[in-house]
Order: structure tokens, then C-alpha cells, then sequence
């Protein structure tokens, strides 16, 4: 049994060398799979792709093949929607047994209870942003992308991210540390209140930040983890029971572990987590 996690590598294309690098990992991952496997894929997989249009369909059409590939050999498959690729369940039904959350989902394996979400409603304090989540969740955006040709949203996506990198730091270490600080209580914070809940293990992306942190709740300790930005961190994650066994949780997996993996895109330099250290709640 394993359970691997990805969240945020905003692939640009087919021939983007961290899709070929995630392809490949599936693919070596599930080699010889064992009851209870299961992919999570915690948003943000591609930069863009919006609704059941031809244009997403084809350029990831290998995508699409592996994860049949994984669902016909029994493996468990979830896709959390992110603020990249949302509107999915059309584009993705295909897939045999995929399940497709909107927002966040729980699951158990191996008698421990794991909490994943993109994380991107996790900061209540971002009243624009969720605004605009919204109007991009709602009917009238779903119209507007059902009709809009699929050429057109790609061109539009592909400025509109230009424009936010512009304007938007993309690692959590890049912003005015208060400002750092404060986003990492927040997630922090609200890992901590699902841990109170009963789960063993909370997931987390979207603000890309590498962090880590385990807690003592009660006579029971709870890890949070975020994925982090794999195109400049390189790593995803991966729990398996052995894991639990040792009590070491989630391990951050590169994706140049493999001599079958490309290595056009760097894995830079691994910034040390900040957040190993334990904290009661």
C-alpha cells in the first residue's frame, strides 16, 4: 500500500519536462501495485485547464492514458480541483472510478485518517480572492466556459498567469516576512484544527511553501505538511504504512530519484523546512 501526493506543478504543456518527470513517476510509482494504492492529486496539476475542451484533452492526452492505465490496475484515484484547473468532471469522467472533489475530501488507510485540500480557501482574510474563486465557480462562468471556444480560454489563462507571476511572489519566502509569518500561522493554524478533528495527517498546497510540522494533540501526534512548488523544489509525497509503523509520516520523494526521469528541469536547491519541530494544541 502507498499513497502519493502531488499538488501545484502548474504544467505548461506537453512538452514541459516536469510533466514528463510526473508521467514517469506514475508510471515506476505503481510498477507492481498493491491493494490500497491511491493517487492524490491536490490541484494546481496544470497551469491551466478549464472545463471539457479539446484543446487540455489533446495536449494531455498521456494524462489521460496513464490514469486510465492506473484505475484499470486498481489503483485509487482523486483529483482535487484547484484555482488552475477546475470545472473537471466532464474532462475527466473517462477515467474509471476517478473521483473529482471541489474543494477538500478525507480518506483512511491503513486505520489513519488523512485531510487533503488545495488550500486555497484556507486564509478566510483573503476576502478578493475568494470573491473571484467565486465568480469562477459560479453558473454563469460555467456558461461562459461551456460556449467560449477552448483556443480562446487557453490564450486567456496563458495571460492572465503571466500577469499574477508579475505581480505575485511565487514562493512564500519571497514575500515581506511579516507578511510570511503570518500566512504560515494561518495554514499552520488551520492544520492544526483538522488535527483536533480526529485526523492522523493533513495535506496541503497552493501557497507553496515547504513546510512541516508536527503536533501532539492529546495522547496522539498529527503531521502537517504542504507540498511546496515542485518546479523549483522537485519533491512529492509519498506515505506508506511502513511510514507509520516508524511514526516518520509523509516523506518528500524527488523527482529525480529515478535515472528514467528527465532532468531538463532542476530540482534547485531544497529549502530546509522551517516547521519540523513539535507543537502541542
Amino acid at each position: 500500500m502507498a499513497l502519493f501526493v502531488f499538488s501545484d506543478l502548474h504544467i505548461s504543456d506537453e512538452e514541459d519536462p516536469l510533466y514528463q518527470a510526473f508521467l514517469s513517476v506514475l508510471s515506476h510509482g505503481f510498477e507492481r501495485p498493491q491493494s490500497g494504492d491511491t493517487l492524490v492529486i491536490a490541484g494546481d496539476l496544470f497551469d491551466l485547464f478549464v472545463g471539457n475542451k479539446k484543446v487540455f484533452l489533446n495536449r494531455y492526452s498521456a494524462f489521460f492514458d496513464s490514469m486510465r492505465s492506473l484505475a484499470n490496475r486498481g489503483v485509487s484515484l482523486h483529483y482535487i480541483e484547484g484555482n488552475h484547473d477546475f470545472f473537471l468532471k466532464t474532462a475527466l469522467s473517462s477515467i474509471p472510478s476517478l473521483q473529482v472533489h471541489s474543494a477538500d475530501f478525507d480518506l483512511e488507510l491503513g486505520g489513519k485518517r488523512f485531510f487533503f485540500a488545495h488550500g486555497d480557501q484556507v486564509d478566510c482574510t483573503e476576502y478578493g480572492y475568494r470573491l473571484l474563486r467565486g465568480f469562477f465557480r459560479s453558473p454563469v462562468m460555467k456558461t461562459l466556459v461551456s460556449v467560449v471556444p477552448g483556443e480562446w480560454l487557453d490564450l486567456i489563462g496563458k495571460k492572465s498567469s503571466q500577469y499574477s507571476r508579475s505581480k505575485k511572489p511565487l514562493l512564500i519566502q519571497d514575500l515581506e516576512t511579516e507578511k510570511a509569518e503570518r500566512l504560515r500561522r494561518v495554514y499552520r493554524s488551520f492544520a492544526a484544527e483538522r488535527l483536533c478533528e480526529g485526523y492522523d495527517f493533513v495535506v496541503l498546497g497552493h501557497c507553496h511553501d515547504l513546510d512541516e510540522m508536527w503536533f501532539n494533540v492529546g495522547d496522539r501526534r498529527g503531521q502537517y505538511i504542504n507540498v511546496g512548488y515542485p518546479r523549483l523544489h522537485g519533491a512529492y509525497l509519498l506515505w506508506t504504512p511502513h511510514a507509520a509503523e516508524e511514526k516518520t509520516g509523509f516523506v518528500r520523494k524527488s523527482f529525480f530519484d529515478s535515472n528514467a526521469l528527465r532532468r531538463e528541469v532542476s530540482p534547485g536547491e531544497v529549502r530546509n523546512s522551517p516547521g519540523l519541530e513539535k507543537q502541542s494544541v
